[in-house]
């Protein structure tokens, strides 16, 4: 698998976690989760040259393109945080990722983000912005976008675990927390790592979309888990 495929496949497995939930949103079910993957598929999407560049250009040139993807992976983040903490039963998740601690990083890494985005010289259209990697303030604006998620999915490693273990729930359930435990985890060792002086080369691009795609079949198992489970309820409920 080339390094380019897994991103356009973590682009459509997003975009598809995204459509076998419309229905249930129309029905108010499965919002938060629904609005997550839509987000995502629009970050994956403006990781990729053609759609980025193609983007940026209706928003100016500018790089605007890239600010709109960090902002959004943030979203993401706070969306998925929110509702895998609930997921997971895990209120000390939740309060780390929402309470005044866990919105105080969010604040802090939204206005350094823009602080260094203003500060960075960014003439022309660049993916990833591969072409300023020379400038500081580029490196920091990298460096901050990475902090927030990997703080989340640090929130969420160990309630996702103690969910995969737990003998009373379905299996298929305890599968989908299995891959979203190894998500989560791997996000956290790709920050961790580019803390380090290691050149990751194409672990640069496979980490972080491995960890998007095992996410997303994490959260489409857990929909088909409770989607089984409520025909399961209806069709008793007919014979009874």
């Amino acid at each position: 698998m080339t390094v380019a495929a897994i991103q356009w496949i973590a682009l459509v497995l997003c975009a598809l976690g995204a459509a076998v939930r419309v229905p249930g949103a129309r029905r108010g079910q499965g919002r938060t989760v629904f609005l997550a993957l839509v987000l995502l598929t629009v970050a994956v999407g403006l990781s990729l040259a053609p759609i980025y560049e193609a983007a940026d250009a209706l928003l100016g040139g500018a790089n605007i393109a890239n600010l709109l993807l960090r902002l959004t992976l943030y979203a993401v983040f706070v969306l998925l945080g929110i509702r895998m903490a609930a997921a997971f039963r895990s209120p000390l998740a939740r309060r780390l990722i929402v309470g005044p601690f866990g919105l105080a990083i969010l604040g802090l890494t939204v206005a350094a983000t823009l602080y260094f985005f203003i500060a960075s010289e960014l003439g022309g259209s660049s993916t990833g912005l591969a072409d300023f990697e020379d400038q500081d303030t580029v490196q920091q604006y990298a460096a901050v976008g990475r902090i927030y998620p990997g703080y989340v999915a640090a929130c969420l490693v160990i309630p996702a675990v103690a969910a995969m273990v737990d003998r009373h729930a379905r299996v298929i359930h305890r599968v989908a927390c299995a891959f979203l435990a190894l998500g989560f985890s791997l996000v956290v060792v790709f920050v961790l790592l580019r803390l380090t002086p290691l050149e990751l080369m194409v672990w640069d691009i496979l980490l972080p979309f491995s960890a998007i795609v095992l996410t997303v079949l994490g959260l489409c198992l857990i929909w088909l888990s409770h989607t089984l489970g409520r025909r399961r309820n209806s069709k008793s409920n007919k014979l009874a």
